[in-house]
């Protein structure tokens, strides 16, 4: 029962304050989704290194072409050879002169080997795809903890102005109950100098708290891409979301420095691949006219074919083959080195985290254990000053120390959610929670 009356107090708190647009946490996230530049930037790189793998085995269908050319040749005096015959000299063309030439020409190729070049080319943009999928992921996630931090933060706020407030009512009410003892002559006039002294102090701890107030929400404003004036409320009650769990996997950041890795390495295998010989077979249909083929040439249209397989090795290329496979092998190893160096991040970050979290569950069970006890001692300060047993400020002070401990609450609870989504994405889970 005393957990359900804390609980109750804050969820009030929370929505006691709600003068804009009501959010829920899963209104927050989803808003942010669709609104979160990065997301679309991963997207878009993952459809480039699909397109880019698919670019690559394309490669390896074959290539079909047509071709088409007019030439207007200049006129020329026409070789012929005089052959002498019974009836006289007669004269017989060697080349007739034919000033239009026309080519129309079909031609198909298809690749029989580079040398691997176009394996490894398309090897290197399928992992290239998979580093895309994990950057996804890793900016779904990093988005999800930035306006959860942002929305719980909000929400703490929300519960220390409310805090604040009810202990400036309270203050005014000691203020005017000294006021009139003072009136009655059973206080001291300096008794309502104080108490107009401790209220003023409230009252800037109430400036304080809307100040955080509107802070937060232009963070959460921020986070979500929203405009910095739209006028955002918390809606969800403050309440420890316990220990977030998810489907256990590798975290992003590991698995796309991993495929960052495996596509260098291919990278580098294709620069090898510049050494060997590539094998191209093609066909080819020419219909001419003239077609040198004909012989004697003839103005004409006239239909030939051929079919072969060539080889073309590149020996020597100023050395430039030998540095781009040196600069690959660079870039492989720097690739390892950077899976190593977020390995060994990743499992520094997740004992960090599950620290850290120990820590939040433990001040929060602290700030929660001392509510109770700041609730009584306000009402025996009450009690006694009424009684006339105890100071008149009393009172007004235990207000004060009352609001301070509700807000640390608040507060508690809100870097305990943090800790807690901080710890599940640590791990390399997919946080959910209810």
């Amino acid at each position: 029962m005393k957990s359900l009356n804390l609980w109750s107090v804050l969820a009030l708190a929370g929505l006691a304050a709600a003068t804009g647009q009501n959010l829920t946490l899963d209104d927050a996230l989803r808003i942010s989704a669709d609104r979160d530049p990065q997301a679309r930037v991963d997207s878009l790189s993952t459809e480039a290194a699909s397109l880019q793998q698919s670019i690559q085995k394309a490669s390896w269908l074959p290539s079909v072409g047509l071709q088409a050319s007019y030439n207007r040749l200049s006129e020329i005096d026409e070789p012929a050879l005089i052959l002498p015959t019974p009836t006289g000299p007669k004269t017989l063309d060697l080349a007739p002169q034919i000033p239009n030439q026309w080519s129309f020409a079909a031609r198909a190729d298809q690749l029989l080997w580079d040398g691997g070049r176009s394996l490894h080319l398309a090897r290197s943009a399928a992992q290239d795809a998979e580093a895309g999928q994990s950057a996804r992921l890793r900016s779904k996630r990093d988005l999800l903890l930035r306006v959860a931090t942002a929305y719980w933060n909000l929400s703490a706020a929300q519960s220390a102005l409310e805090s604040a407030a009810r202990a400036l009512d309270r203050a005014d009410s000691q203020a005017v109950f000294t006021t009139a003892s003072y009136r009655e002559g059973t206080a001291l006039e300096q008794d309502t100098l104080q108490a107009r002294l401790r209220t003023r102090q409230i009252e800037l701890t109430l400036e304080q708290a809307k100040a955080s107030r509107e802070y937060a929400r232009q963070v959460l404003c921020v986070a979500m891409g929203l405009d910095m004036r739209q006028d955002l409320t918390a809606a969800d009650p403050l309440r420890p979301i316990g220990a977030v769990t998810g489907t256990a996997t590798e975290r992003p950041e590991v698995l796309l420095a991993r495929a960052q890795t495996a596509s260098a390495l291919e990278q580098s295998a294709a620069s090898r691949s510049a050494f060997q010989p590539q094998l191209m077979a093609s066909a080819e249909y020419d219909y001419l006219d003239p077609n040198q083929r004909i012989v004697p040439n003839r103005d004409q249209f006239d239909g030939s074919w051929r079919v072969g397989i060539s080889a073309n090795w590149n020996l020597f290329r100023g050395g430039a083959d030998d540095l781009a496979t040196r600069r690959a092998d660079l870039l492989a190893r720097q690739a390892r080195l950077r899976e190593v160096a977020a390995t060994d991040a990743a499992k520094q970050d997740l004992a960090h985290r599950e620290t850290d979290y120990s820590l939040a569950k433990r001040r929060r069970d602290i700030a929660e254990s001392s509510l109770p006890l700041a609730h009584r001692d306000l009402e025996l300060a009450r009690i006694r000053a009424r009684a006339g047993t105890a100071l008149r400020l009393e009172a007004i002070d235990k207000a004060s120390a009352l609001a301070q401990v509700e807000s640390d609450l608040a507060q508690a609870i809100a870097t305990e959610n943090v800790a807690a989504l901080q710890l599940c994405i640590a791990r390399g889970e997919d946080p959910s929670w209810k």
